[in-house]
């Protein structure tokens, strides 16, 4: 008897670290790796958001995100950072997500789709949207307005998860992005749009010199 409450006890505890490792941050390391990647990412993605440089050389972005405090470069460095998290903790592309971002809204996170999709992946409002503070309160986005992330990093958490789902569900991330798109697995002109948003994006991230590429 005695050995078995040792045994239980041993359990227990195994448990119990387990659970603790689980809840630990990420390591160092891979802090120093999400915050390189959402570098690369932030880079293209303000690349992506420029209109056009004057001739003495300032760059100007795309109107919506001009009045926010901190400018475009603190919109656009939180999107980065939220996406790379996200994307980490859902094991998917960084890149991948942002792509969708760019194609859904612009990086626009008051884009409104033609069915009330909201937020910079375009939540639906009677979808995966249904529970996103976001999506359901015009008085909330009011006050989102003007901080820098505009309160994108649950549309982003949420975005991703479905995401995620799809394409384990779907077998593949270009038939995922086409259920993510319309619900149904399988690859579509949605699915290879984004896949191309995804190359460019990181050929900008690459490239610290190459010109900058509007939003279209």
């Amino acid at each position: 008897m005695r050995s078995f409450f040792a045994f239980l006890l041993t359990l227990v505890f195994t448990l119990m670290a387990l659970s603790a490792e689980a809840q630990e941050p990420p390591s160092t390391d891979a802090q120093a790796r999400d915050e390189e990647v959402a570098l690369r990412l932030g880079r293209a993605l303000e690349k992506r958001l420029t209109v056009w440089r004057t001739p003495g050389g300032r760059v100007v972005h795309v109107s919506h995100c001009r009045a926010v405090q901190g400018g475009c470069r603190a919109r656009i460095a939180s999107f980065a950072r939220w996406m790379v998290e996200v994307s980490r903790e859902n094991g998917i592309d960084p890149f991948v997500l942002a792509a969708i971002a760019v194609r859904e809204s612009g990086l626009d996170p008051f884009a409104t789709g033609s069915a009330g999709e909201m937020g910079i992946v375009q939540l639906h409002p009677r979808g995966i949207g249904r529970h996103v503070r976001f999506v359901q309160s015009e008085a909330y986005r009011r006050r989102c307005a003007r901080s820098p992330g505009a309160c994108q990093a649950e549309i982003l958490e949420v975005g991703a998860r479905h995401l995620a789902s799809a394409v384990q569900t779907c077998g593949s991330i270009e038939a995922g992005l086409g259920a993510y798109n319309t619900g149904v697995c399988g690859e579509n002109s949605y699915s290879r749009r984004v896949m191309r948003e995804r190359t460019r994006l990181i050929d900008l991230a690459k490239d610290r010199d190459e010109p900058p590429a509007q939003v279209d």
